[in-house]
């Protein structure tokens, strides 16, 4: 069995469809951790959900789903608003967080589809949504946690930040860039620990803004979003050999 850690696909099912299949995902032998952020900048939000539903509902696996802070907007919506769904005036003007920022995209998507489809969604995806996963001293969530605090704290005083904090990524960005500058090791910058966890998954920071184009391990965090809503590549990381796959 694999484990496939799925980064920030952003309602983009084409990028989403190549990268399974560049990892020739198999839904009877490999399991999926997703980091969240299904929805908001390409146009197939609900195509996006849709897929994700049918490989949790035809899976045996023990498959995760992680809540992004994009995930989060639009499922307030869904349960303050629902009945205010149509009205596009009304839902941009008192979400425009969120509808600015990509929303649009999502709505055109699902406001496509019956209601009973979006209710569908809404109680059999979004709502089962997780704000983090732990195994195997291994954490997965979406952004990450406050570094002053530690996770745990985080999660005990402000459990936001993990759909909105991007201290770690930026820590572990400055530990790695700092050490490979000062060794010709490969390794150089993957010593230190964040919480003693033997590895960090999150998303939501787009690595291609500071350069870098794929996952990489700095100190025990790894990053799987490349950026997708922006570039559409897409980056599913194989758990257990350190592969990645990336949509073109």
């Amino acid at each position: 069995m694999r484990t496939l850690v799925i980064g920030d696909i952003h309602g983009n099912i084409r990028a989403l469809d190549d990268a399974l299949h560049k990892a020739k995902f198999d839904i009877t032998t490999d399991r999926i951790i997703c980091i969240g952020d299904y929805i908001d900048g390409w146009e197939e939000s609900f195509e996006v959900v849709r897929t994700l539903l049918e490989i949790k509902n035809q899976s045996k696996l023990d498959n995760i789903f992680l809540l992004g802070n994009h995930d989060k907007w639009f499922l307030d919506i869904l349960e303050k608003d629902f009945y205010n769904l149509r009205n596009r005036d009304y839902i941009a003007a008192k979400y425009p967080s969120w509808y600015y920022q990509g929303g649009r995209a999502t709505y055109d998507s699902y406001l496509s589809y019956p209601d009973e489809f979006i209710r569908i969604h809404k109680e059999d995806f979004f709502s089962q949504l997780k704000y983090y996963h732990q195994e195997n001293n291994m954490l997965f969530v979406h952004a990450g946690f406050l570094i002053e605090l530690g996770f745990k704290e985080t999660l005990r005083t402000n459990k936001e930040q993990l759909l909105w904090d991007r201290s770690l990524y930026t820590t572990a960005h400055e530990v790695w860039k700092v050490s490979r500058e000062s060794s010709s090791s490969e390794t150089a910058g993957t010593e230190i620990a964040f919480d003693n966890f033997d590895a960090i998954f999150i998303g939501h920071t787009p690595t291609f803004q500071t350069g870098i184009f794929s996952p990489t391990r700095m100190a025990n965090v790894v990053n799987v979003d490349q950026g997708c809503k922006k570039t559409g590549v897409l980056t599913i990381w194989e758990l257990e050999t350190g592969r990645y796959y990336q949509s073109s």
